[in-house]
């Protein structure tokens, strides 16, 4: 993976069907500004596919930026994979049990989010894999351009 510094990574709820596009152009310019370079996607979900897209429409702009896919399993079921430069599965080396079957979601997203220094988040409800992502980049210290539904809502 590449190095912290330049990483970000999207957090946000699966059913947040209501982020304006802008918001998150917005915010994905803030982090390039930021020295950002590498945007990473759980690929689950409507803000995660939005995001995808977002950043994708941007590359024209932003050639230099990539936008990396990290599954949390070997055959990602994500219909938008051509919208990323990268796929990357962390868990080559485990092996694929019942037990790490249920928790491949929440470690993938724990790895995202010690691989970057910046998060972009939409998370408008506490508790579930978005909240527990987005309290672990806090406390990981992560530079976190939050997208509150109240302000990015339509």
């Amino acid at each position: 993976m590449e190095r912290k510094e330049i990483t970000a990574v999207f957090i946000g709820n699966h059913d947040c069907y209501f982020i304006k596009e802008e918001y998150i152009e917005q915010a994905i310019i803030v982090a390039i500004h930021m020295g950002i370079k590498v945007f990473l996607n759980g690929g689950m979900g409507h803000f995660d596919e939005t995001c995808a897209k977002v950043l994708h429409r941007m590359k024209t702009r932003y050639p230099k930026v990539k936008s990396v896919l990290v599954t949390a399993y070997h055959n990602p079921r994500t219909p938008y994979l051509d919208l990323f430069d990268e796929i990357i599965f962390p868990f080559e080396e485990q092996q694929e049990t019942y037990f790490f079957y249920k928790r491949a979601i929440p470690e993938r997203n724990k790895v995202m989010v010690e691989w970057s220094s910046v998060a972009i988040s939409f998370v408008y409800r506490s508790g579930g894999g978005a909240g527990k992502t987005f309290d672990y980049a806090k406390k990981k210290k992560l530079t976190i351009i939050d997208l509150k539904a109240g302000e990015a809502g339509g």
